[in-house]
C-alpha cells in the first residue's frame, strides 16, 4: 500500500473508494494490518516534529477507525489523526483549543477530572487550569459531559446560542454555529440553560430543550439513540430523509443540496458507523429511501436528486 495514500486516509481526504481499497488490503492478512500500525505511528510521529515547545502534560484518548492512540505529551501545535490542538495564551490563562474533523471523535479529561466526548466538526476550547471561582469551556460542535462535582465552583460551557452553568452533572450540548443549532440533554444531576446571560430554564434528568424559533422548548428525552455517537455511531429513528442529510453535513462537513419538495417522504431507522463516511451511509440509504445523488470532489458538494 502506497504511504502517500494512507497518509492522505491519516488526514481524512481520501474517497469512500479509497476507502474501501484501504479497509480490504487492512482485512487481508495481520501482516498487512501490522505495516497500517506502523504507518499510523510513524505519521504521527512526524507531525510531532513540527512541535517547538512543550505544555502542560495532558491525557488524551483520540479514536479513528477503530484505533485507539494515546499522547501524553501536549505540543504547542499538536496534530494527532487530523485532530488539531493548539496551546493559545490569553492575559493570565493558558487556553488549549482541539478542532475534531469531519468523522472522528475525542475523549478528553480536563485537569478538575471532569470526562467529555467531542463530536465531529467540534471545536473546544478549554484552559490548562481552571481560575479559582469557576470553571467556563468554550464549545461550537457537539459534546457529552461528565462533570466532575464542585458546588463551590460552576462549571460553564459557553456557546454562540447560550450557556450552560452546572456543578456536577451527566450531559450532552449540541450547539453547532454554522447550524444554529441549541439542544441540552440532561442524564444526571441538574442544569441551568443561559442566554444573554439570564437563566431561561433549568433542566431535569432525562429531558432536554431546544431551541425553536428563538425560544427554548423543554420536553422529555424518549429516544437514546442520537446520543450514541460517543461510540462512533450515527442513529436514526423513523427519520425522514430531509434531517438525516442535514446530520450527515453535520458530522461529515459537506455540503449536502436538496430540493426538500422533491425529497421521498419515506422515514429510516438505522445506524451507520462514523468511519464508514458520508458516501457509505448515503448507498446504504438508497436501499431503503429511493433517491439519487452526485458528488463534486473538487467542491465537495452533494447534490440529492
Amino acid at each position: 500500500m502506497e504511504r502517500e495514500l494512507l497518509h492522505r486516509f491519516f488526514e481524512g481526504k481520501t474517497s469512500y473508494q479509497e476507502e474501501k481499497i484501504i479497509r480490504r488490503w487492512i482485512e487481508t492478512s495481520d501482516a498487512n494490518h501490522a505495516h497500517f500500525l506502523r504507518e499510523r505511528r510513524l505519521y504521527d510521529a512526524l507531525l510531532l516534529t513540527d512541535g517547538k515547545a512543550s505544555l502542560k502534560r495532558k491525557k488524551i484518548t483520540i479514536s479513528t477507525f477503530g484505533i485507539i492512540s494515546t499522547t501524553a505529551a501536549v505540543m504547542l501545535v499538536l496534530i494527532i489523526g487530523g485532530i488539531y490542538l493548539y496551546g493559545l495564551r490569553d492575559k493570565s490563562e493558558q487556553y488549549n483549543t482541539i478542532l475534531v474533523p469531519a468523522g472522528q471523535r475525542i475523549n478528553l479529561v480536563l485537569s478538575d477530572n471532569t470526562n467529555l466526548w467531542l463530536n465531529a466538526n467540534t471545536t473546544f476550547r478549554y484552559p490548562t487550569e481552571f481560575s479559582k471561582k469557576n470553571r467556563t469551556v468554550y464549545l461550537d460542535g457537539e459534546a457529552y459531559f461528565e462533570v466532575s462535582k464542585n458546588e463551590k465552583k460552576p462549571f460553564v460551557v459557553k456557546t454562540a446560542q447560550g450557556d450552560i452553568h452546572v456543578t456536577g452533572t451527566s450531559f450532552n450540548l449540541e450547539s453547532y454555529s454554522k447550524h444554529q443549532s441549541f439542544v441540552t440533554s440532561l442524564f444526571e444531576g441538574g442544569v441551568d440553560v443561559y442566554r444573554n446571560e439570564e437563566k431561561v430554564v433549568s433542566l431535569n434528568p432525562n429531558e432536554k430543550s431546544t431551541l425553536k424559533s428563538n425560544e427554548l422548548i423543554v420536553s422529555k428525552i424518549t429516544d437514546t439513540d442520537p446520543y450514541l455517537w460517543r461510540k462512533g455511531l450515527i442513529a436514526f429513528n423513523k427519520e425522514n430523509l430531509e434531517n438525516i442529510l442535514l446530520s450527515l453535513e453535520k458530522y461529515f462537513d459537506v455540503d449536502i443540496q436538496i430540493n426538500p419538495l422533491n425529497l421521498p417522504q419515506h422515514t429510516y431507522t438505522g445506524k451507520f458507523r462514523q468511519s464508514d463516511g458520508v458516501d457509505y451511509a448515503l448507498k446504504v440509504l438508497q436501499k431503503s429511501i429511493r433517491f439519487k445523488y452526485e458528488r463534486d470532489e473538487t467542491t465537495n458538494i452533494i447534490h440529492i436528486k
